[in-house]
């Protein structure tokens, strides 16, 4: 089997039910591909380019090994170390204290957990790694997590004491998870953490619809009544670069209950 084949069914085997991910524009979307050119690549219709191939790699944090030497492309991530912005996890058991219930002192296993770094909206919408003196805190979640399986560039942010825009789905307070790999606003009507063309962030519906040779692309609110839709052109306010107005996808939330 050729390299290409390899790749190939490589990932089709991370497509399907209980799979990484269940059909493959999920896959594209995750991975931050063209959906099509990923279809016609895996139904061996076409070749891939460099850079494409590069990210579907990346993505799922594989290497290519050098035949006969051992030594792979790119460095291996090593065991126990994790990608930029992410940490490992290291459990210990605390002081306990018999209570006379039974029960295991165990802690849970470190391998299974991720530490995702907190940071305010401006600094986590800044490409690469975040400096340690800008991390407000750190975020636990359970690796093999559906939502979180396989993503290696995520992000904590708070939602902004006083910001309603997002009501009743997100409150001031509740924290997020951001995909800052995600940024394929189609299909519309993801929660996107964007960036408006004066450098401000938000949380905001994302819908694209081309429109006079440019692309318009909408940020909209939940609570539209108080926080109006925003209309922008991706030609026109971001110089054709989609990720200066997408800086990544909401992929988890932890809400306040006591707005429900």
């Amino acid at each position: 089997m050729g390299f290409t084949d390899s790749i190939r069914k490589m990932l089709l085997s991370q497509v399907g039910e209980g799979k990484a991910y269940p059909n493959k524009k999920r896959m594209a979307d995750a991975l931050n591909v063209d959906p099509s050119q990923l279809n016609r690549f895996l139904d061996g219709e076409r070749s891939l380019s460099a850079i494409t191939l590069g990210r579907l790699l990346d993505g799922l944090d594989a290497r290519i090994v050098l035949p006969g030497s051992g030594d792979s492309l790119g460095e291996a991530t090593p065991k126990g170390s994790e990608p930029a912005n992410l940490c490992p996890v290291h459990f210990v058991t605390a002081h306990t204290i018999d209570s006379g219930a039974s029960g295991s002192t165990h802690p849970p296993e470190s391998a299974d957990y991720i530490a995702v770094p907190l940071a305010s909206e401006c600094v986590a919408a800044a490409p690469g790694h975040i400096p340690d003196t800008s991390i407000l805190g750190w975020v636990l979640m359970w690796r093999q997590h559906e939502s979180v399986r396989f993503r290696t560039d995520m992000v904590a942010v708070k939602v902004s004491v006083g910001d309603h825009s997002m009501a009743p789905t997100l409150h001031p307070e509740d924290i997020l998870l951001v995909d800052r790999a995600e940024r394929t606003p189609d299909p519309a009507g993801k929660i996107m953490f964007v960036r408006h063309p004066n450098g401000e962030c938000a949380l905001r519906r994302v819908a694209t619809r081309p429109v006079d040779g440019d692309m318009e692309i909408i940020f909209y609110s939940d609570n539209n009544k108080e926080f109006p839709p925003t209309v922008y052109r991706l030609q026109r306010d971001y110089n054709n670069d989609l990720t200066r107005a997408v800086v990544g996808r909401v992929i988890w939330a932890w809400n306040d209950m006591t707005h429900k």
